[in-house]
C-alpha cells in the first residue's frame, strides 16, 4: 500500500509540474506581443518627419538661391550707375578744366615813323600775372614787331591784371604808341606811365588777362 501510494504522489507531482509549464509559457509570450504592438507605431511616425524635413530643404534651398541673385543683381545695377556717374563727373571736370588760349593772329611788322626807332630803347619784362611762362610770351611778341628786350623776370607780387607800361622821362612818343599797339593785340593795357625815378627806359609789367 505504501507502494501505491508513494506512485500516485509521483504522479501527481509530475502531473502538476506539467501542469505548470504551459502558464509560464503562457505568461511569457504575453509581454513578447505587447513589445511588437508597441515597436510598429513608433516605426511608421519616424518616416513622415524625414519626408517632412527632405521637403522643407528642397523649398529653402532654392528660395536662398534666388534671393541671393537678386541681392546681387541690386548691388551690381547700385554700383554700375555710381561709376557711370562718376565717369561722367570726370569728364566733365576734365572739360572744365581745360583752358583754351588764343590763337594770337599774325602780326605784321608797325612801320616806325622817321622820328622814332624801335630799337633806340631797352625793354624790361615782368610777369606780374603768376602765369608762368607770360613774360617769354611777351618777348616773343614785341621782338617780333622789331623791339629789344633788355631783360625778363618776375614783379614783387602777381596780382595784375592789366598789363602796365612805365617809362622814363624823355621817351619818343611815337615808340610809345607802337608799343601799345603791339600789346594790345594780346592783353589788355592800363594807359603808359611816365616815372621819373625809372633807370631803365622801358618796363612791361605783364597782367592776366588777355585782350577781348
Amino acid at each position: 500500500m505504501n507502494e501505491k501510494k508513494n506512485v500516485r504522489m509521483v504522479v501527481e507531482e509530475v502531473g502538476s509540474k506539467e501542469e505548470v509549464k504551459p502558464a509560464e509559457e503562457v505568461v511569457s509570450e504575453k509581454p513578447q506581443k505587447s513589445e511588437e504592438i508597441i515597436k510598429e507605431p513608433v516605426k511608421s511616425e519616424a518616416k513622415p518627419q524625414k519626408e517632412e524635413s527632405f521637403n522643407i530643404l528642397w523649398v529653402l534651398i532654392p528660395g536662398m538661391l534666388l534671393l541671393g541673385l537678386l541681392i546681387g543683381g541690386i548691388f551690381a545695377y547700385v554700383f554700375g550707375i555710381q561709376k557711370i556717374s562718376d565717369s561722367q563727373k570726370s569728364n566733365t571736370s576734365g572739360t572744365q578744366n581745360i583752358t583754351v588760349e588764343p590763337t594770337a593772329a599774325p602780326t605784321s611788322k608797325p612801320t616806325a615813323s622817321p622820328s622814332a626807332s624801335l630799337s633806340k630803347y631797352k625793354i624790361k619784362i615782368l610777369n606780374g600775372s603768376g602765369i608762368k611762362g607770360e613774360a617769354g610770351k611777351v618777348q616773343t611778341l614785341i621782338e617780333a614787331a622789331g623791339f629789344t628786350v633788355l631783360s625778363t623776370g618776375n614783379a614783387a607780387t602777381y596780382d595784375y591784371t592789366k598789363t602796365q607800361i612805365t617809362l622814363k622821362t624823355g621817351i619818343d612818343p611815337d615808340f610809345v604808341s607802337i608799343l601799345v599797339a603791339t600789346l594790345k593785340k594780346s592783353y589788355q593795357l592800363e594807359d603808359p606811365k611816365t616815372v621819373s625815378s625809372q633807370t631803365n627806359d622801358v618796363t612791361v609789367t605783364v597782367g592776366s588777362l588777355k585782350a577781348l
